[in-house]
């Protein structure tokens, strides 16, 4: 099996949405928030990782388009210029 083989792109989208999870916690400890709003930010965590991983079966690993104007997008597309 090769590194871009489907099973390989959801360890690294499992591994992902982990890290995002633990830096989130770091950000919701240092500035108090509230318990509610955690909740909320953790439910919209878990569909976009269940929506990741739906994408990801259906297409197997073709490249995902994301049409957005954000900071969000300007990382995201400087994450996919890289060449690993």
């Amino acid at each position: 099996m090769t590194q871009t083989e489907p099973k390989h792109s959801t360890q690294v989208i499992r591994d992902t949405f982990y890290d995002m999870a633990l830096y989130l916690e770091c950000l919701f400890f240092l500035h108090g928030v509230n318990d509610i709003l955690v909740e909320d930010i953790i439910h919209c965590m878990e569909e976009g990782y269940a929506e990741a991983m739906k994408k990801l079966k259906k297409t197997g690993d073709q490249k995902l388009r994301i049409k957005r104007k954000t900071a969000v997008d300007r990382f995201i597309k400087k994450l996919e210029q890289e060449k690993i």
